[in-house]
């Protein structure tokens, strides 16, 4: 990315919009070498590291603490708070989303602290997320996620049998011309987007895989599983799920009727901001993802 304008180079490491890579920089919370940097412009150079002041671009002091969201809290310290997030939860606010984002919730929770997005989970995807509690916490663990140091493991709940039982998967991913909000496999263009898979064990017409993120793209698992053939359940945007669970599970209304991708992020593993030691957490499957998966067992086929 050496000789790139600093804003696509911000785009790309942070995996956000160039639009708002720019407002990063107009809010001047972008340093190099304690520098602030305000030129769009300005040519990345080799060896050069930027700091993202997450204080600013996160802009916490205008979000409202929402007490009535109870957090699953895995652990806490005063630099990071591990989440497991429930689904049916957004990460942050935006469009069409108030005070009722797990930010809200975790500024309610941790008044004291200045939390720092690391990184995001899908509103119906749950599992493990690393929230900073400070803007040094932030870049370190920022800079390890732009890195590819971050281990992201998820479990998946997908339609058929898979062949071969584990495959990386490597393409490049963008937004669709026609609908900026929904991602797609591209030959050329986007982003490059890389998933380690491997079946767990099928289930009937369904298999448990576990997915490993090399890169961390938007809807990255979701966009890969469809892309070969296999759909994680629940998924309609990216699946067509309604026509396969009318076609392979008409006889359970608990598969026909699940409304959400069956995506869990089940293992996060990363060095630790202060300590500087490798710490890892693990979570079970939700309630609903296991009961799904009986009743793929428990089909007649």
């Amino acid at each position: 990315m050496e000789g790139k304008r600093l804003d696509t180079y911000i785009a790309y490491i942070h995996n956000i919009s160039r639009s708002k890579a720019q407002k990063l920089i107009q809010n001047k919370c972008i340093k190099l070498h304690g520098c602030v940097i305000t030129d769009n412009d300005y040519a990345v150079k080799p060896g050069e590291e930027y700091v993202v002041d997450s204080i600013k671009s996160d802009d916490t002091t205008d979000i409202s603490p929402n007490f009535n969201i109870k957090l699953d809290v895995v652990y806490e310290d005063d630099y990071i708070i591990i989440i497991n997030k429930q689904s049916g939860i957004t990460v942050h606010p935006g469009a069409g989303t108030n005070n009722d984002t797990l930010l809200n919730a975790v500024i309610a929770c941790f008044p004291y602290s200045k939390p720092g997005i690391v990184h995001r989970l899908d509103k119906e995807t749950s599992g493990l997320m690393v929230i900073a509690k400070n803007e040094e916490s932030h870049t370190f663990l920022s800079t390890l996620l732009s890195k590819r140091i971050i281990k992201r493991e998820y479990l998946a709940v997908v339609w058929g049998t898979l062949s071969p039982l584990y495959e990386t998967i490597k393409t490049y991913i963008a937004p669709k011309r026609s609908n900026r909000k929904i991602m797609c496999v591209t030959k050329a263009i986007g982003k490059s987007a890389i998933t380690h898979y491997s079946v767990k064990k099928p289930i009937g017409k369904a298999s448990l895989v576990n997915c490993k993120l090399e890169t961390g793209r938007t809807h990255q698992i979701r966009v890969h599983m469809s892309h070969i053939g296999h759909s994680i359940v629940g998924d309609q945007v990216y699946g067509k799920n309604s026509s396969k669970s009318a076609r392979y599970a008409k006889q359970s209304h608990f598969i026909c009727n699940f409304k959400r991708q069956a995506l869990h992020a089940y293992k996060l593993g990363f060095y630790h901001p202060k300590s500087q030691e490798y710490i890892e957490f693990k979570s079970d499957l939700p309630y609903d993802m296991k009961t799904l998966i009986s009743e793929f067992e428990n089909l007649v086929i």
